[in-house]
């Protein structure tokens, strides 16, 4: 039939949706309505991005959001987290305050870092600004040889962040040089990390946000990288209080997660 609540007990002919519990599980804040439209909004940008119609789920006639705990009320001001679990990863949507936002995917498993993109907020009436991806590498569009005149090289160095439960670790690929022309330093002005090489072919800062987001002070001690393959590798041992934070925002995120 049409709107109204289900009617209990058993009349005849009607379909119940099965299973559909197991597929589709949302525990959401229970702080009023502004934050349930904001919730709202953000599960529909996850639907979107799985190539799921947030409209369609809601006309199937399947059963509603189910609260499955009691959660603390947000304190205002503090970031608005909601995650869901796919494909064996678990993807952390991050909105501020300010209106920007951050999108992290975790190994399901391991809980490693695989992939970070941030995106600032547009003023109003600005255009729409890019997702930055901090950790990992943006999906390549595929190349058209019809309206693509010129296809980007595959020979020049290449730099991508790809970290292990241990370290922060970037990769810089098609650095034929030999490893003693390399210098990794930080800067502590800059609270950046630079790479140099002693013939100049090659020049590259590298910010770390993970550290800077807590006030925290990049380390000589916590540098260090190899050169292989014509690969230079550099690492930084993670401190235990960006392990703890993170740590703490999946937990907190993981009590309304969207399990697809």
């Amino acid at each position: 039939g049409a709107g109204g609540a289900p009617a209990k007990g058993g009349g005849g002919g009607k379909l119940e949706p099965t299973g559909m519990d197991h597929l589709l599980k949302l525990a959401a804040p229970a702080s009023g309505d502004t934050d349930m439209d904001r919730l709202a909004s953000q599960i529909e940008r996850w639907a979107g991005a799985s190539g799921i119609d947030p409209s369609a789920l809601a006309n199937s006639g399947m059963p509603g959001p189910q609260q499955s705990q009691p959660q603390e009320e947000r304190k205002p001001g503090e970031p608005q987290r909601i995650c869901m679990t796919s494909e064996g990863r678990k993807k952390l949507h991050t909105t501020f305050p300010d209106g920007s936002e951050m999108v992290e995917e975790f190994d399901e498993r391991t809980d490693v870092l695989l992939v970070r993109k941030v995106k600032k907020s547009a003023g109003l009436g600005s255009k729409d600004t890019d997702w930055v991806f901090e950790v990992g590498q943006a999906p390549e569009a595929a190349f058209d040889p019809h309206s693509d005149m010129l296809r980007a090289s595959t020979s020049g160095p290449i730099f991508l962040r790809k970290d292990t439960p241990e370290q922060f670790q970037w990769r810089i690929r098609n650095l034929p040089y030999p490893a003693d022309v390399y210098s990794v330093t930080v800067d502590h002005d800059k609270q950046d990390m630079v790479v140099r090489t002693s013939n100049k072919k090659y020049y590259k800062r590298i910010d770390l946000p993970d550290l800077r987001r807590l006030g925290l002070k990049l380390q000589e001690n916590s540098l260090s990288w190899k050169h292989q393959h014509n690969t230079l590798i550099i690492s930084y041992t993670r401190p235990q209080e960006v392990v703890e934070q993170e740590q703490k925002a999946l937990r907190e995120a993981e009590k309304s997660a969207i399990k697809m």
